[in-house]
């Protein structure tokens, strides 16, 4: 997959002041496909587009075992990262529309500010535990 100019330029402004680091693990299967090249060749622009990321591609088989442990349901999947993983699983082609959302959630990853309001950061505070959300995007 070829990326344009623009994308490009998204990602070098959306990634410019991270605040720390970011560790991107690409779990993805070995079975080589035009999908699993666009999304590789996305993320290896986002992690050479900033000192702060990292990548790291685990293109194997599936082990459910690791799987498990590392808190994924399905492949391909990348779990992002700051100083410590607060459980953010993102599964899909963070591109088009879904690439500035993926740049706001790396930047909060890395200590940037969060992307809720105050009155959503306030309404979650009292939860007891995690809570498992899924948000689910469709190109319209």
């Amino acid at each position: 997959m070829t990326l344009t100019d623009t994308t490009r330029a998204l990602v070098r402004d959306g990634l410019a002041e991270l605040a720390g680091p970011v560790t991107l693990r690409y779990y993805t299967s070995d079975v080589d496909s035009w999908y699993s090249r666009a999304e590789r060749a996305l993320l290896e622009e986002i992690a050479g587009a900033s000192a702060h990321v990292t990548l790291e591609i685990h293109a194997d088989r599936w082990d459910a075992k690791r799987e498990e442990e590392v808190g994924i349901r399905r492949t391909p999947a990348i779990v992002v990262s700051g100083q410590r993983d607060t459980g953010i699983r993102y599964y899909g082609l963070p591109d088009g529309y879904e690439l500035e959302t993926f740049l706001g959630v790396l930047r909060t990853a890395a200590g940037g500010p969060s992307l809720l309001s105050r009155a959503s950061i306030a309404r979650l505070d009292p939860l007891p535990r995690p809570v498992h959300l899924e948000v689910v995007v469709s190109p319209t």
